[in-house]
């Protein structure tokens, strides 16, 4: 059963809190250390990172830049469109 702490300060708790979760942690990390060394396939696997893998990444930041579009073909692109929505609204046919 939790104990009544002195204050009543929301902030307490929540440092109280996150200690006893960063425990927990350590004693999971610890046991998770001892069962891999049972296991020896298990600590290659658990020895990569989780998430995008390195050359994916690697892709991601390579790609092209976005094309340049010129001054005149932005205004033709603006006519073009006010154009179409102009037909869309039936204000010109």
């Amino acid at each position: 059963m939790p104990r009544k702490s002195g204050s009543s300060n929301p902030a307490e708790h929540i440092k109280a809190a996150i200690a006893s979760i960063d425990i927990q942690i350590k004693d999971l990390t610890a046991q998770r250390e001892q069962l891999a060394k049972i296991i020896p396939g298990v600590a290659a696997a658990s020895a990569r990172r989780r998430g995008r893998p390195a050359a994916a990444l690697a892709t991601v930041s390579s790609r092209k830049s976005k094309r340049v579009v010129s001054e005149a073909t932005k205004r033709k692109l603006k006519a073009a469109a006010k154009a179409r929505w102009a037909r869309y609204r039936g204000e010109i046919e």
